[in-house]
């Protein structure tokens, strides 16, 4: 199990109940639990001021999500909670940072790790210091509220609203997450999908689960025609194998079967699967001659 610390920040009202929501969602995360959460604390308006003042909490979970995993379930939360990316800095619902995950040290195009404004926050840096007073950094720093001069924090505004509770939440089992689903749009429509059916045996061969959303193609019609975009799932444990399995079957050259390769197109299309056979009025393969 990894520890994580996770930032809440909201400056919409009801900022209160913002972050109790938020909280809650994280506390039923897959594979995820939650150790401990600080106080909420209101603080001034970072990068942009001209925006109301937050309410800002830090949560501390262990979980067996890998990092992207984390952080695209708290992409999920904020959607769901009507995070609305109008502005940059501005003013916002509910907003979740993932702040360090164990010592990993990372730079990638979505995510950075330990978060690179983590240190000169206020706003994070004390609620973080409440659950975590001696926490290190991966390079050794520790966290001061003396070097962290944006946002700083103007009040406690007490306990997050039934807090305690969420720290009982059973670790729910790993979900089924998508690997691949229906690109063409003849293939939404309730029929045959040859991409997600050569996808489906690709997993099988590696032996890994698969399911359908929201169903296998070809098994059920919509009745009104509407476009289904068919998804093919494993389990999020599997995630990575199966994505590694897909990738290497596309990039592989194709195979033309033995009994297929030099085969004349036109011969076989006159004379059928045997030289010596023929369609008969019922269109049937029958041995012999044909007759003239």
């Amino acid at each position: 199990m990894a520890t994580a610390y996770i930032a809440l920040g909201s400056n919409l009202d009801p900022r209160m109940a913002n972050l109790a929501n938020a909280l809650e969602a994280i506390a039923h995360l897959p594979e995820t639990h939650v150790e401990d959460a600080s106080n909420a604390y209101e603080s001034e308006p970072a990068y942009v001021e001209d925006q109301p003042r937050f309410l800002n909490a830090v949560v501390k979970v262990t979980t067996t999500l890998t990092p992207d995993a984390l952080l695209a379930h708290l992409m999920d939360v904020e959607a769901a909670l009507g995070r609305v990316r109008a502005e940059e800095n501005g003013p916002r619902v509910i907003d979740l940072d993932l702040l360090l995950y164990d010592d990993e040290e990372r730079v990638s195009d979505t995510l950075t790790l330990p978060h690179p404004r983590l240190l000169e926050r206020d706003f994070v840096v004390t609620p973080l210091l409440e659950i975590a007073p001696d926490i290190v950094l991966p390079d050794g720093t520790r966290p001061r509220r003396d070097a962290a001069p944006v946002g700083r924090v103007t009040r406690d505004a007490g306990p997050i609203p039934d807090v305690d509770h969420l720290h009982d939440v059973p670790v729910e089992p790993a979900e089924w997450v998508a690997v691949a689903a229906s690109e063409d749009v003849t293939d939404r429509i309730s029929g045959f999908d040859a991409a997600l059916q050569f996808a489906r045996q690709v997993l099988a061969a590696e032996g890994i689960p698969v399911a359908w959303d929201p169903y296998e193609p070809g098994v059920e019609t919509d009745p009104f025609g509407m476009m289904v975009p068919f998804k093919l799932l494993v389990p999020a444990a599997d995630e990575q194998r199966a994505r590694e399995a897909l990738a290497a079957a596309m990039q592989a050259e194709p195979r033309i079967p033995d009994d297929e390769a030099g085969s004349d197109d036109s011969t076989a299309d006159s004379t059928g699967p045997e030289s010596d056979t023929w369609l008969d009025a019922e269109d049937e393969w029958v041995e012999g001659v044909p007759p003239a």
